[in-house]
C-alpha cells in the first residue's frame, strides 16, 4: 500500500514538473514564467521528494527529506519573487491585458534588454507593450515651439541616460540628476564592461575580475552621488559591446545621454596582451549608437560670467533644432550665442532661436572646416556640434579631444549626428 502511494506521489509530482517546463519553455513573458517555476515546480518536486520519503521509510530518510522540503519552500518562492522584480526592473515586456500593478512602485528601464542589444525574439508584431511612463505628477509643462519654415521642433526630453565609469563617475551623475529632475525625466545610469577588453587581455578571466572590482568601485561612488541629489536611478549592468547596449531608438530629443570627457567601459583596467597596440577608447562613437542628442561634461565649476553658447553651424540641418530643444530642456542658463559657420551673414534660424530666449545673437566666420571654433567666443558655457569631431579618438597624439574645439575648452558639449536612416 505504501509502495502505491509512494509511486503515486512521484507520478504526480513528475507531471507538475513537466507542466512547470512546459510553462517556462511556451508562456510569454519572464513573469509567466516565473509563476510557473516556482509554483507548479515547487509542487511537483515537493511531491517527488514525498514520495521518495515514503518509499525509504527510515527515520534518516523521512529527516533528510523534510529538511530538504522546507528548504525548498523557503527558498525557491523568494528567488522568483526576486528574479520576478529584477525583470520588471529591468524593462521586461508584459505580455497580460490590463494595467500595471506596480506603474509608481518600482522605477522600470523603459527599454527591455533585447530593444538595448538588439537580440532577436520572436515577439508578435504589433502586440501590445506597457511602456509606463516614469515622469513623477509634478513634473513641469514642457512647451514645444511651433515649427518656423524649415525648422521641426525636437520632442520634450523625457528619458535621461549616464555612463558609470570609473575614475568618472561624478560629473556625468551630478550633470544627468540635475537635468532629470528638471525637466520630470526618468534617469537610468549605465555600468557596462567591454568585452572587447576583456578580449584583448592576456589573461581574459584576471582582466574580467579586474574590470568587474573597478565596476564595482564606480557602483559605490555611484552611490554616494545619488544620495547627496536625492535621486535613484534605475541602474542597468551589462557586458558586451558599449556601442550596441547604448543603441536608441528613441525619436531624437526624447532620450539624452550623458558622458564624462575620458574614460571607457573596461574602466582603465590594466592587462592588455603583450605587443599588441589596442586601446580601448570609443567614447566619441558613441553620439552614433545613441542617434540623439548626447552631452559631454567635465564637471569642471566655470565662472558666473560664462554665458555664452557656441554653436558651430557646419551646414547640419538639426543644429537649430538641437538648439532650441537644449535651451527648452534648461540645460545651461546662457545670455548669449555665438553662431560660428563657414557662411557669415547668410541668415539662419539661430537667430531667431536666440531672439526667441532673450539672448544676444553674434554670428562669426569659422576659420576651417573642422569643428574648431575662433578665439573671439569668450566665457563659452557650452558648445553645440552637429557631428563628433574627427578622429574619433579621445586623446590624439597626448592632446585631448575637446582642444580640437578651441585651446582650454573646458565647457559642456553637446553632439548629435545627423540622423540618416535606421540604426543598424
Amino acid at each position: 500500500m505504501l509502495l502505491l502511494l509512494s509511486v503515486l506521489l512521484k507520478l504526480a509530482g513528475t507531471g507538475f514538473l513537466c507542466i512547470a517546463a512546459l510553462g517556462v519553455m511556451k508562456l510569454p513573458d519572464p513573469f509567466q514564467r516565473m509563476h510557473a517555476a516556482t509554483k507548479a515546480g515547487t509542487l511537483g518536486a515537493g511531491l517527488v521528494l514525498l514520495g521518495s520519503i515514503i518509499a525509504h521509510g527510515d527515520m534518516e530518510a523521512v529527516v533528510l527529506g523534510l529538511l530538504t522540503l522546507l528548504f525548498l519552500l523557503l527558498t525557491v518562492p523568494v528567488a522568483g519573487h526576486l528574479l520576478g522584480r529584477a525583470a520588471y526592473v529591468s524593462g521586461a515586456r508584459l505580455a497580460l491585458a490590463g494595467g500595471d500593478a506596480l506603474e509608481g512602485v518600482l522605477r522600470r528601464t523603459p527599454q527591455p534588454l533585447d530593444e538595448r542589444t538588439q537580440w532577436p525574439t520572436g515577439w508578435p508584431a504589433g502586440e501590445a507593450v506597457l511602456e509606463p511612463d516614469e515622469r513623477p505628477a509634478e513634473a513641469p509643462f514642457r512647451h514645444l515651439v511651433e515649427p518656423r519654415g524649415a525648422l521641426k521642433p525636437f520632442p520634450a526630453l523625457e528619458a535621461v541616460r549616464f555612463a558609470v565609469i570609473d575614475g568618472e563617475v561624478q560629473p556625468p551623475a551630478d550633470r544627468a540628476c540635475a537635468i532629470a529632475k528638471g525637466n520630470g525625466a526618468s534617469l537610468t545610469a549605465y555600468v557596462l564592461i567591454d568585452t572587447h577588453a576583456i578580449a584583448a587581455s592576456s589573461d581574459h578571466a584576471q582582466m574580467r575580475r579586474r574590470i568587474r572590482d573597478k565596476a564595482s568601485a564606480a557602483l559605490r561612488a555611484l552611490k554616494t552621488c545619488t544620495s547627496r541629489t536625492s535621486s535613484e536611478p534605475v541602474l542597468v549592468y551589462d557586458e558586451g559591446d558599449p556601442e550596441q547596449l547604448l543603441l536608441c531608438a528613441d525619436e531624437p530629443g526624447r532620450t539624452l545621454l550623458v558622458l564624462p570627457c575620458k574614460g571607457w567601459f573596461h574602466h582603465q583596467a590594466e592587462g592588455r596582451r603583450d605587443l599588441t597596440t589596442w586601446d580601448p577608447d570609443g567614447l566619441l562613437r558613441l553620439p552614433s549608437s545613441h542617434r540623439g542628442p548626447v552631452l559631454f561634461t567635465s564637471g569642471k565649476a566655470l565662472p558666473e560670467s560664462a554665458r555664452t553658447l557656441v554653436v558651430r553651424d557646419c551646414g547640419e540641418e538639426h543644429l537649430p533644432a538641437l538648439t532650441e530643444w537644449a535651451l527648452l530642456s534648461g540645460l545651461w542658463d546662457v545670455t548669449k550665442l555665438v553662431h560660428v559657420t563657414n557662411q557669415p551673414d547668410s541668415p539662419s534660424h539661430l537667430a531667431g532661436v536666440a531672439r526667441r530666449f532673450g539672448c544676444d545673437y553674434v554670428q562669426l566666420a569659422a576659420e576651417g572646416d573642422d569643428s574648431s571654433i575662433p578665439a573671439g567666443a569668450e566665457g563659452v558655457r557650452a558648445v553645440i556640434l552637429g557631428h563628433t569631431p574627427r578622429p574619433l579618438r579621445t586623446s590624439w597624439y597626448g592632446t585631448p579631444w575637446r582642444e580640437r574645439i578651441a585651446p582650454g575648452l573646458e565647457s559642456d558639449v553637446l553632439i548629435m549626428e545627423p540622423q540618416t536612416g535606421n540604426p543598424a
